[in-house]
C-alpha cells in the first residue's frame, strides 16, 4: 500500500504488528456485527504482513509494513445482499467512504469496497467461495514499529 502524502520523508504512524492484529481483529468483528452475521472458522481468518512500498517503489528497510486481515462468515448466500447492505449503512454512518458497491440479486451476492480516508485503512466486504461464505476484510496504512528509526529517502 504506498503512503498517500507528497513529503516522502512525513513521520510515519507508529503501532506494533501485534497492535495492528488485535486492531484488526476487533474491526472485522465490528463488521460482522454491523452486518449482523457471526465470524466462523472455517475458512479460519488470514493475516498478512507486507512491506510499505512508496509511491516511486521505495521500499525502506527500517521494518515499516501494512498488514491486511480476512475473516468469514458462513451464511445462506440469499442473505449475502441483506448482510452487506446493513455494513455497509453502519460503516457510511462511521465516516466510511464507500468507494464500490455492486448487487448481484441473480447470484446472488453482493461486492463493497470502502475506505478511511481520515485513518488510511481500507474495507472489503464481498461474497465468496466456498458458496454461502462472507468475506471481512480489512488493510492497514503503512505503519512503522514504535521501535525503529525511520529511514529517510
Amino acid at each position: 500500500m504506498s503512503r498517500q502524502t507528497d513529503d516522502i520523508n512525513k513521520p510515519l504512524p507508529r503501532k506494533s504488528r501485534a497492535e495492528s492484529l488485535a486492531w484488526a481483529k476487533e474491526y472485522t468483528s465490528t463488521m460482522a456485527r454491523y452486518a449482523d452475521v457471526e465470524i466462523s472458522g472455517d475458512p479460519a481468518p488470514r493475516k498478512r504482513f507486507d512491506t510499505c512500498v512508496g509511491r516511486k517503489d521505495e521500499v525502506a528497510e527500517d521494518g515499516r509494513y501494512t498488514l491486511t486481515y480476512t475473516s468469514y462468515a458462513t451464511l445462506p448466500e440469499e442473505r449475502h445482499i441483506p448482510a452487506i447492505r446493513k455494513l455497509r449503512q453502519a460503516l457510511e454512518q462511521h465516516g466510511v467512504r464507500i468507494t464500490s458497491y455492486t448487487e448481484r440479486p441473480t447470484t446472488p451476492e453482493a461486492i463493497m469496497y470502502g475506505r478511511s480516508d481520515s485513518e488510511g485503512y481500507s474495507l472489503i466486504a464481498d461474497s465468496v467461495n466456498p458458496p454461502g461464505t462472507l468475506r471481512l476484510s480489512v488493510s492497514t496504512p503503512c505503519f512503522l514499529p514504535p521501535e525503529a528509526k525511520q529511514q529517510q529517502f
